[in-house]
């Protein structure tokens, strides 16, 4: 039988914890701090990988629906990138999240230059900067949500847990 994900980052943190660290001398500092960073991470990601796939979904679909609100006032070169990015990420394999990643670059880069303006450096009119802003905050939120167990938020008692994040998504 093999260890399934869990069970596997848990023994490289017990690793890294009881065997790594206790052999550092107590004079290398870089390395010791190098070895808890890995063990924090580690952590981390035990807690975040079962919902990598729905966060990455979430994450592309609202990125889909601010590129949906700026298409209609993007220069006509620039709305045409963003119709393809926007058509190429809505036909991604939603199962893969390399795919949905991929998709939410490519949508990203295509949402930035209409931001830019392109070369005119056009502006925004006064709804695509609330949309925006609107999608800025709630990026933050899912992404300081995801990143809530590192344990730096200031904020962190007030932010949702994952599971919580990404209902509240749906």
């Amino acid at each position: 039988m093999l260890p399934n994900i869990d069970l596997r980052i848990a023994n490289m943190i017990k690793a890294l914890e009881q065997v790594v660290l206790p052999a550092l001398p107590r004079d290398q500092r870089l390395a010791r701090d190098q070895a808890m960073l890995v063990a924090g991470h580690l952590r981390m990601m035990g807690e975040q990988w079962k919902s990598a796939l729905r966060y990455e979904q979430v994450a592309l679909d609202d990125l889909q629906g601010l590129a949906r609100h700026l298409l209609p006032d993007a220069p006509a070169l620039l709305a045409d990138d963003l119709k393809a990015a926007l058509s190429m990420a809505q036909a991604c394999d939603r199962v893969s999240v390399t795919a949905i990643e991929r998709a939410n670059i490519d949508l990203g880069h295509a949402v930035d230059a209409v931001i830019l303006g392109g070369k005119d450096h056009a502006p925004l009119p006064p709804e695509s900067i609330d949309a925006l802003l609107n999608y800025a905050l709630r990026h933050a939120r899912r992404e300081r949500s995801w990143f809530k167990a590192n344990r730096l938020d200031p904020d962190q008692h007030d932010l949702p847990d994952l599971e919580t994040m990404l209902a509240e998504a749906d």
